[in-house]
């Protein structure tokens, strides 16, 4: 009864200082009193400490039995068991999934390229309505805390332990881990462990089940050339040509799981250009920042005596389809190879 009114206590200081600092962002002199806002922040930090005594800021905010406990690097968070204002903090990790599960967050991060906005596979109308919080590495905490969220998704390669702290002093802070080694997928992991966040593991397993569904489809309309095409992916953005991760690209999964044979020299290793030989084959997706149209490569020097190219079975594709470890990526690969190998073979 002592650690729940503890808890309790901790939790309405923690809601005051949230109210205070919320309005000072809200008046016309915010800009001058920021400072005001950043010690906010580091009482809510210090409060939070305070709590746990040994333990890490993360620990319920309420009792055990109105939340879900889970496991991640940086220790345990105590999740909401309807959280309804969600902040996802990197676009493949925390976003995606949560999408794909069917949960709209109100906050998220981006990245501009070419002044373009960019959220890994999700698209721009995935996210109306919500706020972009800043880039999934270096996030406003000021943005955050306005939006009062209950659960922040965070990933493996965003928050440095000092900026977990924060986070987890605005709300209950999940961080989604990476693991490279796994036998399963990334894409795969990363939809099973937010599922398991929000407590939706069987929908999790009908998406996945949906996934799989459509990759027989494809093996079965593909037939005999399952056994017969030979496919090369690559990266080529300023000059340098490199290929995908053999653990983590998604556009690597997809192609391991429909079977095809799949020429991979250099995982994940910068090539030069002179190089392109080694990846010789039947049909090449070309992954690059910059779009280049089918007629580039044909006229170039050393992409146009490539067999893909000089029959036409060459496709360059965006990175925001074939570039991201996530469930929805991995569709709009598998999109891609229902278009050019099927369709448009």
């Amino acid at each position: 009864m002592r650690r729940a009114n503890s808890l309790t206590r901790g939790t309405e200081i923690r809601r005051t200082l949230l109210i205070v600092a919320t309005s000072m962002m809200k008046r016309p002199s915010y800009r001058l009193i920021k400072p005001c806002l950043l010690i906010a922040l580091s009482l809510l930090l210090i409060t939070a400490c305070s709590q746990s005594g040994s333990r890490s800021p993360h620990l319920p905010l309420t009792p055990a039995s109105e939340c879900r406990v889970i496991q991640h690097e940086f220790g345990e968070t105590c999740v909401p068991l309807h959280p309804q204002r969600i902040v996802a903090l990197h676009p493949a990790f925390t976003l995606d999934p949560s999408l794909a599960l069917g949960i709209k967050p109100i906050g998220y991060t981006s990245d501009r390229v070419g002044g373009k906005e960019i959220i890994g596979s999700v698209s721009l109308d995935d996210v109306a309505g919500a706020t972009n919080v800043g880039k999934p590495f270096e996030p406003s905490l000021e943005k955050i805390l306005l939006l009062k969220p209950d659960l922040i998704l965070t990933s493996h390669y965003s928050p440095h332990p000092s900026q977990y702290q924060l986070l987890s002093a605005i709300a209950p802070t999940v961080q989604v881990p990476f693991d490279s080694l796994a036998n399963e997928a990334l894409f795969k992991q990363t939809l099973r462990y937010v599922a398991n966040v929000f407590g939706e593991k069987a929908k999790a397993e009908e998406i996945l089940s949906q996934y799989q569904k459509r990759i027989e489809e494809f093996r079965q309309r593909l037939g005999n050339q399952l056994e017969q095409i030979e496919i090369s992916v690559i990266y080529y953005n300023m000059g340098l040509v490199y290929t995908p991760m053999v653990n983590g690209d998604a556009s690597a999964d997809v192609l391991r799981d429909t079977g095809l044979h799949y020429k991979l020299p250099h995982p994940g290793a910068p090539m030069s250009i002179e190089s392109l030989d080694e990846y010789n084959a039947d049909i090449l997706f070309i992954i690059s920042d910059e779009q280049r149209p089918p007629s580039f490569y044909k006229q170039h020097p050393l992409f146009s005596h490539l067999k893909a190219v000089k029959n036409n079975r060459a496709y360059p594709v965006s990175p925001d389809r074939w570039d991201t470890p996530s469930i929805l990526g991995a569709n709009r690969v598998l999109d891609d190879l229902f278009k050019y190998l099927l369709e448009d073979g």
